[in-house]
């Protein structure tokens, strides 16, 4: 039983530290996306901020990590709040 409770916390720590790489990737991803789009936007005689640079797949996909990254973080939460203590 020690075993599987080791391996079960182990879990909810690579669940933890996980999910900040993930969120971390997905504001990367989304931000990349941004600025790029408004650079090229502001080459331009736009003076606007191109809707595409908000709602546009790679902003999407960023969001996406996003969300799946507290997810990630309201799972093991959960987890752990499931879990007895370590022995």
């Amino acid at each position: 039983m020690r075993f599987v409770l080791d391996i079960a916390w182990t879990l909810v720590g690579i669940l933890k530290f996980g999910s900040l790489a993930v969120v971390l990737a997905g504001v990367a991803l989304f931000g990349w996306n941004f600025v790029g789009i408004n650079a090229r936007a502001a080459q331009t005689a736009r003076a606007d901020v191109p809707a595409e640079s908000w709602r546009g797949p790679g902003a999407i996909n960023g969001f996406k990590l996003m969300a799946l990254g507290f997810a990630m973080l309201v799972a093991s939460f959960l987890l752990s709040a499931l879990l007895p203590g370590r022995l």
